[in-house]
């Protein structure tokens, strides 16, 4: 698999986890008030209040997983 395809593979997985965040915002915001949600494969893997707290439980430094964090209203 070339590089390129590997991005275009990372892009999709990305595109897959917003969608399903926006999707399942009510959802989330039911839960997850005034939180950041993280969201991987389609599914809330984790959330905090804090962004730096989520960030080092999850170990994203320098990471290269489709990761989507938001944070919800």
């Amino acid at each position: 698999m070339s590089e390129s395809d590997r991005d275009f593979e990372k892009y999709e997985k990305l595109k897959d986890n917003y969608n399903w965040f926006h999707s399942n915002y009510e959802e989330l915001k039911r839960d997850y008030s005034d939180q950041y949600v993280a969201v991987r494969n389609k599914r809330q893997i984790d959330n905090d209040y804090n962004f730096e707290l989520l960030i080092k439980r999850l170990n994203l430094y320098n990471c290269d997983e489709s990761i989507v964090i938001e944070y919800v209203c």
